[in-house]
């Protein structure tokens, strides 16, 4: 199936191309630098400036919502904050972390972090047939190439061995990028990307960001019955002190049948749940999100999952959440 598409997607480039030309539009810009059609360079950012997006996932559709430069710490020269202007967002991206620019950005070359580490998504200056790799999305070595630039808009595509492809273009009228499609497998798109046509300086109202710290990521199936407990440590950051709240991640599918029943509960040291679920046969609940308080030492998890085609799904993680306001 990989080669398959791997052919596919040698014989589709052409056609990639020219539709992102298309879908680019005409913008105005505000921060863009001196870059020619053959060669588009690094734009600088100022604190206020802001582009508006829509991001599609198959966990929570389209979401349209800005994101801000919220920081910058321009003596040093290293790096940008990038806020998002929903705060639900902030928090789906600590669960998932779907969004890989919320967080600091290299002022050099725009680089996201993964790991710690900057990954040069972008590698400035582009130029027309240009390779480069990085490490995205959990995935290594991502090989990357500028397929063409054409009034100011440099489009690029990305793939690794395991089989998926990310397209994306880089638009300098705007200083940042115009489209980003992100598909795990041919048949799976995790990521949509899309300028809205709308940016500015100046942004005005609150923007966040979660700082996350992975604590537990379980799937539990049909048991018939059987009680799932396990415990974890909320030790806190591990380089920034003890967390603001957790944040929960559901996803869950209940068969319908008759005996088919899901329960979740979540206990801190105290003894106290502060999150406690019960879910009937035929029941599906999609990406709900909690956040609770965080109390440093001992939690415990219980579940109960009943029915043979039966699922939950649990994430919890540990967040520091700065909110900016402008």
């Amino acid at each position: 199936m990989a080669q398959k598409w791997a052919l596919r997607k040698n014989q589709s480039t052409a056609l990639i191309v020219v539709l992102l030309m298309f879908l680019s539009g005409c913008v105005s810009s505000n921060n863009s630098g001196s870059s020619s059609d053959d060669e588009l360079l690094v734009p600088q950012w100022e604190i206020g400036d802001w582009w508006m997006y829509t991001f599609t996932t198959p966990e929570f559709g389209d979401v349209t919502t800005r994101l801000v430069v919220t920081e910058t710490d321009a003596e040093e020269n290293t790096s940008y904050m990038l806020g998002i202007t929903n705060q639900l967002e902030a928090h789906r991206h600590a669960l998932l972390n779907f969004n890989p620019f919320l967080g600091r950005i290299t002022h050099s070359n725009l680089s996201v972090y993964e790991n710690g580490i900057p990954q040069p998504v972008f590698s400035f200056p582009l130029v027309e047939g240009k390779i480069w790799s990085f490490d995205l999305f959990g995935y290594t070595n991502w090989n990357s190439q500028v397929l063409m630039i054409n009034d100011g808009i440099a489009y690029m595509t990305a793939n690794h061995d395991e089989g998926g492809l990310i397209e994306y273009s880089f638009d300098t009228n705007i200083g940042f990028i115009s489209k980003l499609v992100w598909m795990e497998t041919e048949d799976l798109t995790k990521l949509e990307m899309m300028f809205s046509g709308q940016n500015d300086e100046d942004y005005a109202g609150d923007a966040y960001f979660v700082r996350a710290y992975d604590l537990r990521n379980e799937v539990y199936q049909g048991n018939d019955g059987e009680v799932y407990d396990s415990i974890f440590l909320n030790n806190g950051h591990p380089s920034d002190g003890d967390f603001d709240h957790l944040y929960i991640y559901l996803d869950v599918e209940i068969t319908s049948s008759a005996s088919s029943h899901g329960t979740f509960t979540i206990k801190d040291h105290t003894g106290i749940s502060p999150k406690v679920e019960a879910w009937n046969s035929g029941t599906s609940e999609k990406g709900s999100i909690s956040v609770i308080p965080s109390q440093a030492g001992e939690y415990s998890l219980t579940v109960t999952c009943t029915g043979a085609d039966s699922m939950i799904h649990v994430i919890v993680v540990g967040g520091l959440e700065t909110v900016w306001e402008f």
